[in-house]
């Protein structure tokens, strides 16, 4: 009768745009400003090799932030999570901190 709205956490990310666009840049820069594009290019590409799901990254940020570790305090974790997302219902947010427990677990 009375239940929860789930709230649900989309994640979008435009790191493809940007190393294309880095890449974009890299091609006619000037000598001066190639150095730092490379390197721009050389982070994003870490960041896509890490890769992951966003909200996963998401849920292991809020964790890291908050000192949490979801592999010994799962329910911590899902508090953590509810905490910072208001509305997010319980089941959600247990799944996610299951996930942000199976990522750093690998």
């Amino acid at each position: 009768m009375f239940s929860k709205k789930e709230v649900h956490l989309i994640a979008l990310s435009d790191l493809g745009d940007a190393r294309d666009a880095v890449s974009r840049a890299l091609s006619d820069a000037p000598a001066d400003e190639a150095p730092g594009l490379r390197r721009a290019a050389r982070i994003l590409d870490e960041l896509a090799e890490r890769g992951g799901e966003p909200r996963v990254r998401w849920a292991r940020g809020i964790l890291e932030r908050d000192g949490v570790d979801p592999v010994t305090h799962e329910v911590a974790a899902v508090r953590a999570l509810r905490q910072e997302l208001p509305g997010l219902s319980l089941l959600a947010a247990t799944r996610l901190a299951r996930e942000a427990k199976l990522a750093q677990q690998a």
